[in-house]
């Protein structure tokens, strides 16, 4: 190239700079032909080839699971009298339908528990109890019930809660991983 006139670098350059932003400009048509940006009631999600993924979500997930800290949260052991304590608490929340309520998990930290549930003729539920008071006492706004389809189970039901009940323990909150698949 060292031989070549000014020119003719010129006119070999040219197509260079061309083809990189023939490049770009391709790159750009099939990153916007495949995602885009979805406003949804509860936030945004990312449209991959149509399919919802909750990018902010999965975002948030991996961000608590790196900065979390579990050190003062436990699970409660299965038919301990501690659990057998917070399952009754629910049974009796709302008769006759909460009364098939059947744990999938539990954890505590201080006074309070958070309690992962499923019924025969209800939606799975997580429930947080405070256990400041006597009796304990179910926090009546801070439960989740329903399915989080198309959000992340984990982030969504967190922020659900802490929003109703400020005062819960963050730690427990950040602990909570959903078993069931459908919540």
């Amino acid at each position: 190239m060292a031989n070549l006139s000014a020119e003719a670098r010129h006119t070999i350059a040219m197509p260079q700079r061309i083809s990189i932003y023939v490049l770009l400009l391709v790159t750009l048509g099939v990153f916007l032909n495949h995602f885009s940006v979805e406003h949804k009631e509860n936030g945004y999600l990312l449209m991959v080839d149509g399919r919802e993924v909750d990018a902010i979500g999965i975002a948030q997930d991996n961000w608590v699971k790196l900065t979390r800290n579990c050190s003062r949260v436990r699970s409660v052991d299965a038919q301990t009298p501690e659990l057998l304590t917070l399952l009754q608490l629910i049974r009796d929340y709302s008769p006759p339908a909460s009364e098939t309520a059947h744990v999938i998990q539990a954890a505590t930290t201080g006074n309070w528990a958070l309690v992962e549930v499923k019924f025969k003729d209800l939606l799975p539920a997580v429930v947080l109890i405070d256990q400041t008071v006597q009796p304990p006492q179910i926090v009546p706004n801070a439960i989740w019930s329903g399915e989080t389809h198309p959000w992340r189970p984990a982030p969504f039901v967190r922020q659900y809660i802490s929003s109703k009940a400020p005062q819960a323990p963050s730690d427990l909150l950040d602990c909570f991983e959903p078993q069931l698949k459908n919540l």
